[in-house]
């Protein structure tokens, strides 16, 4: 258990173990008719953490139940303590479920796909899940990555950028390559053409048809 936590929780037993009895000593005072503790310390007590405390002692004690301000007050602070309880632990929660994993291990996982993808692919990284549409042009900083060292660097200039890897398996080689992938709107093929030129590509891949254009012919090309 983290040391925050622990802390935390000594706290509300604490403060609540001490907001029980300070209900019980008031109420003796009261009874003693000796000097009593402001209503506005025991509301305090139960703003600061000790509303379960108040509660109870309000109900142990039979102590300010008919007082209006205690009576819809005190519940009134646990719904709101409970409600910032649910949004930390929430906010806590999608943070862990946001984490990034490691460029190693997200590699790891698209080696894995590559052996059940001799046809190729594209992913987005974040997901995991391949788009279905877009024009694909890879990135000149990644070409010729083909090992596991490379498809560590072709994640993390991703991770830095567009967030999609592609990958092909080359007959020739016998090698499969990964590259770090744009993706542009199929209406955008003359900035997905402009963009392959600025990194030295040869074609560009629509995602919906799998067919490819070649820079040098610019015609469409069954897949």
């Amino acid at each position: 258990m983290p040391e925050l936590t622990k802390i935390i929780i000594i706290y509300l037993v604490a403060i609540n173990v001490l907001t029980f009895f300070m209900y019980g000593v008031d109420k003796w005072k009261a009874k003693q008719s000796k000097w009593r503790i402001r209503e506005a310390a025991l509301l305090m007590l139960a703003a600061l953490g000790g509303s379960i405390g108040a509660w109870l002692g309000m109900h142990v004690w039979h102590h300010k139940t008919m007082h209006k301000k205690f009576r819809y007050g005190i519940p009134l602070i646990i719904i709101l303590q409970i409600a910032l309880v649910a949004a930390v632990l929430l906010s806590s929660c999608n943070h862990k479920g946001n984490k990034q994993e490691s460029p190693e291990a997200i590699a790891e996982r698209i080696w894995n796909l590559s052996q059940f993808r001799p046809d190729g692919f594209t992913v987005d990284i974040r997901t995991m899940e391949a788009p279905t549409e877009g024009i694909a042009v890879a990135y000149a900083a990644t070409q010729g990555c083909h090992s596991r060292e490379g498809l560590v660097a072709v994640v993390k200039h991703a991770l830095e950028h567009d967030g999609y890897v592609g990958g092909w398996y080359d007959s020739g080689s016998g090698l499969y390559y990964f590259d770090s992938t744009r993706l542009f709107p199929e209406d955008q093929l003359d900035e997905a053409l402009q963009f392959a030129r600025d990194n030295s590509q040869l074609a560009v891949y629509f995602l919906s048809t799998g067919e490819e254009i070649r820079l040098d012919q610019q015609i469409p090309i069954a897949a």
